[in-house]
């Protein structure tokens, strides 16, 4: 079949009409693409004469037909651009300024006009794109935004990885325009709608490097043996109000993202470090959560309200941690610490008796030198030693309470919020895993694994197993993705009903708007909600859409955190090749066996194709992709294999670190070879 002719089409004439869908375009480095369908049923080939003016991530119309090795289109038209700016090396060529893209996905030719500051040349600039290509031409014009730094950089680099996944280090001046005026006191007609919680001894516990401060915490007696828990959290919808540029700034943005060296703010600093952060002896304005917990942890109808603190303390986690040793602070403060402690923990065996699962995926912090910002210090585990894991989880369990709470009164009155939810796994993901652990030496029926409290018995099963980590890592995969959305499911890793997140407001725009729903409910019903005007409650189409927007800028913004993580590892380690190492294998692909070293833990891959210029053999992956096997010798890599391997190349411009095979390890013994092995390289070679 061939298509009928469009402009550019060397269409037969008389030919039938193809097929019309709409499509994401995927274009590949050498021009030609891949236009997958909206619904997902599948993807289409487009060749490079086809695209017609179209770009990476387009959203298109294609006409598509039956070729030889599958669906072959081309681009009728483009319903949405994606791309609204480039990041690139500014050139001078033969009287023509041109910008040379960092992504090689953008083929076509790229012109820049406007005016041009002179030390701008040879360094990499962010480009605004004023015109794009057409079906008749290939022509992309752009001007320069603004410089970004000197190329191959370390801060020039993380820079283009925050603008990658659209995260601008920048507000645009009308917001900061606003933000000069933000006030930095509470006034007098702040108080409007309140209640009174100064005398309440909140505290804050927070990483060291805190940048704001949006949740506090305290508990007083209860009636019996129970305890009433109080969490405030920054009220920042009484400063962001709907519609305002702080507010419409935020909907775009969804998230403040953190990077090893710097935190890109959801909201300007007058606000998220100033007047709604929680600082030490000021008075702020709160939203606040208060609720009885008894013995066993079983929590009591949560009370919310507008209030006004006065935040007594302000901890780190190391600080808190010592405090429950009895070694540090006063003992006011280490008694309220101790007493948290006490609630969290009555809160945390309720929760495990309910099923909660609880994955033990490693965390890992990157430490930048404080004299050179183009030096990585070290790479470590966080949260390494058990007491300050004790501290982190204090917090944990208590704003998980205070947040599944709130969705337990969303829930009841049928507020239109954004509730935070994870569906129940999907049957095949679950059954491939147990495939893969079979395969690991870990039998599990796949109807074992159907609720929270079964799946949570089965990784007790695993706490001694070699392989623990991996698996933990396969089930990670195999588990729905949380995301936000109006109609409550319920969270399946939590089991729990209802859950939303209304504790990091600053932050997460999700819990903003959070915020404004209980307003306006409690507004209806007589309750505190703080001084006019009052939130209006969303229609819930809006919150539907917002909820989208939410889920989809979390993922870009987490995949933004783990580039910048990826390029810092890719520079601590471009000193250490020739190295060798010990590690696990956590993961397979066609391309090879991703490793994760022991020390320091970072990723890297053993690419498939080296191995087999190595070995002169061929390495087949397995139809669960959890094992390749050589042909000659027999050798296996498998998923959880502790291996010793040896640095080839770390690349900062690709963000990848590659290994070499030395030698396999048997699971349980490091040291110790196991199976047919592959002869060892010379160091340094």
């Amino acid at each position: 079949m061939t298509p009928v002719a469009a402009a550019g089409d060397d269409a037969e004439a008389g030919a039938t009409v193809p097929h019309t869908v709409r499509c994401r375009l995927s274009v590949h480095p050498q021009g030609f693409g891949f236009a997958e369908r909206e619904d997902r049923s599948g993807t289409v080939f487009i060749p490079a004469h086809n695209r017609h003016g179209a770009m990476d991530g387009d959203t298109v119309l294609v006409s598509h037909w039956a070729a030889e090795r599958g669906d072959e289109g081309v681009v009728r038209s483009v319903v949405a651009r994606q791309r609204t700016r480039l990041s690139g090396l500014l050139r001078r060529q033969r009287g023509r300024t041109t910008l040379q893209p960092d992504d090689p996905r953008i083929v076509d030719a790229v012109e820049v006009v406007g005016d041009i500051a002179p030390d701008a040349f040879d360094m990499t600039v962010l480009a605004d794109i004023v015109e794009y290509p057409e079906p008749r031409s290939e022509r992309l014009l752009v001007t320069v935004d603004r410089v970004l730094g000197v190329p191959g950089k370390l801060a020039t680099e993380a820079i283009k990885i925050l603008l990658e996944h659209g995260v601008d280090p920048e507000f645009p001046p009308h917001v900061l325009q606003a933000a000069a005026s933000v006030p930095t006191e509470v006034g007098p007609a702040d108080h409007a709608g309140r209640v009174d919680l100064r005398g309440l001894p909140f505290m804050t516990i927070d990483p060291p490097d805190a940048r704001d401060f949006d949740d506090a915490v305290c508990v007083e007696p209860g009636k019996g043996d129970s305890v009433r828990l109080h969490v405030a959290v920054a009220d920042v919808s009484h400063y962001v109000r709907e519609g305002d540029p702080f507010d419409v700034e935020a909907a775009l943005r969804c998230f403040s993202c953190y990077l090893p060296d710097r935190a890109v703010p959801m909201l300007p600093p007058e606000l998220s470090s100033n007047i709604c952060s929680l600082v030490p002896e000021r008075e702020r304005l709160a939203m606040v959560v208060s609720m009885d917990v008894d013995e066993r942890g079983n929590v009591g109808d949560a009370d919310v309200m507008a209030a006004i603190i006065r935040s007594r303390a302000r901890l780190s986690y190391e600080q808190a941690a010592e405090m429950l040793q009895g070694e540090a602070g006063s003992a006011e403060v280490r008694a309220r610490v101790i007493a948290l402690r006490a609630v969290a923990d009555r809160l945390r065996r309720a929760r495990m008796r309910r099923g909660a699962i609880e994955l033990n995926l490693p965390e890992v912090k990157v430490k930048l030198d404080q004299d050179d910002p183009e030096r990585v210090r070290s790479i470590e585990h966080s949260r390494a030693k058990p007491e300050i894991a004790r501290a982190y989880n204090l917090i944990e369990e208590l704003m998980l309470a205070a947040n599944e709470g709130v969705a337990r009164v969303a829930a009841k009155h049928r507020l239109p919020l954004l509730y935070r939810v994870h569906a129940n796994p999907d049957e095949e993901r679950v059954e491939r895993f147990c495939a893969i652990a079979g395969l690991l030496g870990v039998e599990v029926d796949p109807e074992a694994l159907r609720s929270p409290k079964a799946m949570q018995t089965f990784l007790r099963k695993l706490d001694k197993h070699p392989r623990r980590g991996p698996i933990h890592g396969l089930l990670l995969r195999a588990l729905a993705q949380a995301e936000y959305a109006t109609a409550n499911v319920g969270h399946f890793a939590l089991a729990s009903g209802a859950y939303l997140h209304f504790t990091s407001p600053i932050r997460r725009y999700a819990d903003l708007v959070d915020h404004r729903v209980l307003k306006a409910h409690l507004a209806r019903t007589g309750g505190h909600p703080g001084a006019e005007p009052v939130p209006r409650m969303p229609e819930r189409h809006v919150a539907n859409a917002i909820a989208y927007r939410a889920s989809e800028r979390e993922r870009a913004v987490a995949q933004a955190e783990r580039d910048a993580k990826a390029l810092l590892c890719a520079a601590y380690m471009r000193d250490r090749i020739g190295d060798r190492f010990e590690g696990s294998v956590t993961g397979l692909s066609n391309a090879g066996a991703f490793v994760t070293l022991d020390e320091p833990p970072v990723d890297g891959m053993i690419r498939r194709a080296a191995l087999e210029r190595e070995t002169r053999e061929v390495f087949e992956v397995d139809e669960l992709v959890a094992r390749m096997t050589g042909d000659r010798s027999g050798m296996t890599i498998a998923i959880g294999d502790r291996v010793i391997v040896e640095l080839v190349d770390a690349s900062i411009a690709r963000r990848q670190i590659e290994f070499a095979l030395i030698r396999r390890l048997t699971t349980d013994e490091p040291g110790r070879a196991a199976g047919p092995q592959r002869p060892a390289r010379r160091k340094g070679r």
